[in-house]
């Protein structure tokens, strides 16, 4: 009996060592620590933005790519008020025969379903058609003007050659009732290949507008002859026109014809040896002012040749700017008389 106690215990006691040397002690396990993916730049987008050529102005794409276009527009008294010069980017206003203005304006980011009454061409009308490389509308013209769009092979809209591009309004008499529009004058351009690019580059900084110190302009007049006078008052961030003592207005919709910059360029205009049609001089140097935001400054102006760009300069020969907007421009005899007040 003693025995076999001896023997359950040495087999217990065995039976302990092996589940001890047999036991190996637990490795902690090791959770690897998720990856942090490195910081990626997400690029900011930036829209494109666009300026109108003519103007200065944002606008969007399909406003810069409209076709721009020229028409020489009617401003005897009879004319009044005239249809589509508000819509216009710029006016360029000078004499013709017997003491009366005559209009070229210039339409890329507006549209007018109404454009005139439209008139004939002259030759000083064709060197600024010339200057921006630009198709015009016109119904015939001078003899000097219609040789040199025959010779120099000039983007003539001539209404006597495509008529079905204009009407004659019935309210009023011919020659004073023959209109285009935007949209009629653009499908001629496609379909004769006249659409250019701008190669006029006109500065426009709306900064520079801003200076205090610049001579105040409130009211401008021009005084052309004893039958024509035109004047400009500020009002709201514009200058609105006026024709011979009354305010201008677009005959469509009644809205004046209201502008940002006034240019007034002052030149040579003589009466040709026929003693009616005049030479306005446009290739060379001279004065002149321009205004803007209640302000105005006296200005040099230079042109090259027929096809080179008008540069305005400040009295110190820097470069002047227009202010963003639409501009009208007067060419002007050195007999006007200029009052800015």
């Amino acid at each position: 009996m003693k025995n076999k106690f001896k023997l359950l215990l040495c087999i217990i006691i065995s039976t302990c060592f092996i589940s001890v040397g047999c036991t190996k002690k637990a490795e902690p396990i090791s959770t690897p620590s998720p990856s942090i993916p490195a910081k990626t730049e997400v690029p900011v987008k930036t829209q494109q933005k666009y300026f109108s050529p003519y103007t200065g102005e944002e606008v969007n794409k399909e406003i810069l790519n409209n076709i721009a276009v020229l028409a020489i527009v009617e401003n005897s008294e009879t004319a009044r008020p005239q249809s589509g010069l508000n819509a216009a980017d710029i006016v360029y206003e000078t004499m013709a025969e017997g003491g009366i203005p005559r209009f070229i304006a210039l339409f890329q980011s507006g549209d007018s379903k109404k454009v005139g009454p439209i008139r004939s061409a002259r030759s000083y009308f064709l060197d600024i058609s010339k200057e921006y490389n630009l198709p015009f509308a016109h119904c015939g013209g001078s003899q000097e003007a219609l040789d040199d769009i025959s010779n120099e092979n000039l983007m003539s809209m001539n209404e006597m050659t495509y008529a079905s591009t204009y009407w004659r309004d019935t309210i009023r008499k011919a020659p004073h009732n023959l209109y285009s529009s935007t949209g009629k004058l653009r499908e001629l351009v496609k379909t004769k290949g006249y659409a250019k690019d701008p190669t006029v580059k006109l500065k426009f900084d709306k900064s520079y507008w801003n200076d205090e110190k610049l001579d105040k302009a409130s009211s401008i007049l021009l005084k052309m002859n004893k039958y024509y006078n035109t004047s400009y008052s500020y009002k709201d961030g514009v200058y609105l026109k006026s024709m011979d003592g009354k305010s201008s207005t677009n005959n469509e919709d009644k809205l004046p014809l209201a502008f940002k910059n006034i240019v007034v360029q002052i030149t040579s205009i003589k009466t040709q040896k026929d003693g009616i049609h005049l030479d306005i001089s446009l290739i060379g140097t001279g004065d002149g002012y321009v205004i803007s935001n209640g302000k105005f400054v006296k200005m040099h102006w230079s042109k090259k040749n027929p096809t080179s760009q008008t540069l305005l300069t400040d009295e110190d020969g820097n470069a002047l700017p227009l202010n963003p907007g639409k501009t009208w421009w007067n060419v002007i005899d050195k007999s006007t008389i200029v009052d800015i007040k």
